[in-house]
């Protein structure tokens, strides 16, 4: 048994049709219940605010892109996550609008685990200083814009020179992020439990460049070569920063960890199998003959 929740800080981004039904669904379910302090975006690129108290864990309505957006802000606070998924992926979500009741009823009564999860930490250091300094869940991307074309990249792990990259962009990816963007680049999965990271590249013009997992504890810097080019820097998705000449993006495992909240026995492997659509073995077709045979 966990300790029982008491008070709860909900976010939701109601510009979606199906995010508003449900708040008007379960807040009046909550506030009897527990101490609620709710955000709602209306409009998308709307900031969040935070709560005039910490709360006991965060409610997530929505999908994985506002769960990205729960854990940068609140995981530095410590504080758990239960995400209700009302995107169309949601891999990090726990909680369905079908089970949410049920869900939540348990999370009250304090019948719930914490699972942590690797967070990325990133500096971006121009002219010698630290420009930007952020956290990330799922990954850290140096890629090229709208115009662009292929990107010059070198990898440095530690003091060491690892390789230059010519491709669309570099994405090292922690755990977590190795199921979204690396994923689609042809990068491997990697269990939740890991402490590592996935460098991979985006479209690399050599096809002998493949994607490398590297220990957590291990630092990784980033510096593009051909700023003719119009590289940016991306953390999550969601943070945008266009890079110029002379920057370099230094990487590593954040010492603050994502907890999130988990109520059931349901693994990995099993959202693995539902989430990417894995069926096992295909449906094979027996041919003419093979049917006859078997018929005798």
């Amino acid at each position: 048994m966990s300790s029982p929740i008491e008070k709860i800080h909900v976010i939701a981004s109601a510009d979606k049709p199906q995010v508003k039904e449900s708040l008007d669904k379960f807040m009046p379910w909550l506030e009897e219940r527990v101490k609620v302090h709710k955000d709602v975006r209306h409009r998308k690129g709307e900031a969040y605010s935070f709560p005039p108290f910490i709360p006991d864990c965060v409610l997530v309505f929505g999908g994985d892109g506002t769960m990205l957006v729960a854990a940068r802000h609140f995981a530095e606070h410590e504080v758990p996550i239960l995400g209700v998924n009302l995107g169309k992926f949601g891999f990090l979500t726990q909680a369905t609008t079908e089970n949410a009741f049920d869900v939540l009823e348990s999370v009250f009564d304090g019948d719930y685990a914490i699972d942590e999860r690797m967070m990325i930490k990133c500096r971006l250091w121009r002219e010698g200083q630290v420009l930007e300094d952020v956290i990330g869940l799922n990954d850290v991307v140096i890629s090229r814009t709208a115009l662009s074309r292929l990107l010059t990249i070198d990898l440095i792990v530690g003091d060491k020179w690892v390789n230059t990259y010519r491709a669309d962009g570099l994405i090292v990816a922690t755990p977590v992020g190795s199921t979204a963007h690396s994923l689609a680049a042809s990068g491997p999965i990697l269990t939740p439990d890991m402490h590592a990271f996935v460098v991979c590249p985006i479209c690399p013009h050599t096809l002998s460049n493949r994607p490398i997992v590297l220990s957590g504890q291990t630092e990784i810097k980033l510096r593009p070569k051909d700023y003719s080019e119009q590289p940016a820097l991306t953390v999550d998705g969601q943070i945008f920063i266009p890079l110029v000449k002379g920057d370099s993006v230094e990487i590593h495992q954040s010492d603050i960890p994502l907890k999130l909240i988990k109520t059931d026995d349901r693994t990995f492997f099993e959202t693995l199998r539902d989430k990417l659509g894995w069926r096992g073995q295909p449906n094979y077709v027996e041919n003419k003959n093979d049917k006859e045979k078997n018929s005798r």
